[in-house]
C-alpha cells in the first residue's frame, strides 16, 4: 500500500492511505528486517523475469531510503545453491546473457570469503541485493508528497455510485470516497472486491533472533539466503527464518518453530552451531498471502459478472471493475516486489507507460484466474 501511494503521488495522484491499525506497518512490515534479491532459474519464464525487474526497483527504493535515514543496505547478498556446482551455474548465466552487475556464480570458497564464514556450498551472488527495515520503507513512502495517511480506519464494504467508490464501515458510515481504489490489504481484498478467497491462500510464518551476547559465530557479512535466510543487523543481532505453514491462526511465539528456525540457519552454515549455550531466542509471527504459482495479483479488478472473452490466453480482455485495482499476494517476497508493483499500478491508473512488457503484465493481473 505505502508502495503504491508513493507510485501514484510521483505520478501527481494525492492518495490517502487507510490503515486499519492506528500506526502504520503493524502487520509483516513490522518485522525487524526483510530480504530483497532478483531470481536465476533455467527457463527464465514469467516468475525469473518479475522478481529481476522488481529487484532493480526495489534497490532503488532502498537507496532513497537508506539516503534519508532509514536502516538498509543495496550492497549484495548471497543465494546457496547446492543443487548445481559453480561451474553449471556460470553456464546457465552465459545461456542466459545476465549480466554481473545483476548476478554473479560463485563457487564455495569465493562465497565463503565475501560472506566472512565457511559456507559448505556455491552460491549466486547478487550485487544489488540486499536488506531494509520494512516499517522504515513504509515511513518513507508514506512521508511523499501528496500521500495523506489514516489510522483506525476499518473498511468493511465498498460501494459503487456513477462516478466514484465509496468506502465504508462496519455501520456503514463513509470513510471516503474517491475514483480510483488500490486493495493492498492482503487477502480481504479480494473480499472486498467480491472476488473469491480460493485465489490466494494465507500462511503463518514466524522468524526469530539473537541478540549479539548470544551467538556463537561473528555474524556474516552479508545476508544469506537459500530458503531460509541469516541477516545481520547493525545492532548486532542475528535474524533468521522464517517458518512456513499454511492455514495457521496461531500468533503465539513457538519454541518448535524457533528450533526450526535455528536449525535452517545453522544448515546454511554446513551445520556451524550459531547460538551460545543459555541464548534466548527472540521472535515475531506474521502471516503472508499468496497465489499457487507464487505471482502476485497486480493490475484492475476483473468484473465477474460479465462476459468472459472469446479468448483465454489474454487477461487484458476481462472486464474490469472501473477504478478498482488490487496489489497483494505478494507472498514471502514482498520487499522484492512492491516498489514495481505499485509503478505498475500507478501506471495503469493513470495512462502512464508501463514499466514491464504485456506478457509479463498478464502473468501478474488478477483477471487471469477468471479466465480457468
Amino acid at each position: 500500500g505505502a508502495a503504491t501511494a508513493l507510485a501514484l503521488a510521483r505520478q501527481r495522484v494525492p492518495c490517502t492511505v487507510l490503515d486499519r491499525h492506528d500506526r502504520p506497518a503493524m502487520q509483516a512490515s513490522g518485522n525487524p528486517a526483510g530480504l530483497f534479491h532478483g531470481a536465476v532459474g533455467r527457463d527464465d519464464g514469467p516468475h525469473m523475469r518479475w522478481h529481476r525487474a522488481a529487484s532493480f526497483a526495489a534497490a532503488q527504493w532502498v537507496r532513497e531510503a537508506v539516503a534519508a535515514g532509514v536502516a538498509g543496505s543495496a550492497d549484495g547478498l548471497l543465494r546457496l545453491n547446492a543443487s548445481q556446482d559453480a561451474g553449471a551455474m556460470q553456464a546457465l548465466l552465459h545461456a542466459q546473457g545476465l549480466p554481473p552487475e545483476y548476478v554473479t556464480a560463485l563457487e564455495a570458497g569465493a562465497a565463503s570469503a565475501r560472506a566472512g564464514l565457511p559456507l559448505g556450498a556455491p552460491a549466486w551472488y547478487f550485487a544489488e541485493g540486499g536488506w531494509a527495515d520494512p516499517a522504515g520503507l513504509v515511513q518513507h513512502a508514506l512521508a511523499t508528497p501528496g500521500v495523506t495517511w489514516r489510522g483506525a480506519a476499518v473498511v468493511h464494504a465498498l460501494r459503487r455510485n456513477a462516478a466514484n467508490w465509496q468506502l465504508l464501515d462496519a455501520d456503514g458510515s463513509m470513510l471516503a470516497e474517491a475514483p480510483l481504489v488500490v486493495l493492498a490489504n492482503a487477502d480481504d481484498a479480494l473480499r472486498l472486491a467480491g472476488l473469491p478467497p480460493a485465489w490466494v491462500q494465507r500462511q503463518r510464518g514466524q522468524l526469530s533472533w539473537l541478540d549479539a551476547r548470544d551467538l556463537a559465530i561473528v555474524p556474516p557479512r552479508l545476508p544469506i539466503a537459500s530458503g531460509r535466510y541469516l541477516l545481520p543487523l547493525p545492532d548486532g543481532r542475528l535474524l533468521f527464518g522464517a517458518t512456513q505453514h499454511d492455514g495457521d491462526e496461531d500468533p503465539q511465539l513457538r519454541d518448535v518453530d524457533h528450533r526450526s528456525n535455528l536449525d535452517g540457519a545453522q544448515a546454511l552454515l554446513g551445520g556451524t552451531p550459531l547460538a551460545s549455550d543459555g541464548a534466548m531466542l527472540h521472535g515475531r509471527v506474521g502471516w503472508r498471502v499468496g497465489t499457487l504459482n507464487r505471482m502476485p495479483l497486480l493490475g484492475a479488478a476483473p468484473e465477474l459478472a460479465a462476459a468472459l472473452p472469446a479468448r483465454r490466453d489474454a487477461p487484458r480482455l476481462v472486464a474490469r471493475q472501473p477504478g478498482l485495482f488490487l496489489h497483494c499476494a505478494l507472498g514471502s517476497r514482498g520487499l522484492t516486489t512492491a516498489a514495481l508493483g505499485g509503478e505498475l499500478i500507478a501506471a495503469q491508473a493513470t495512462g502512464a507507460p508501463w514499466p514491464l512488457e504485456a506478457d509479463l503484465v498478464d502473468a501478474l493481473d488478477p483477471a487471469r484466474f477468471a479466465l480457468r
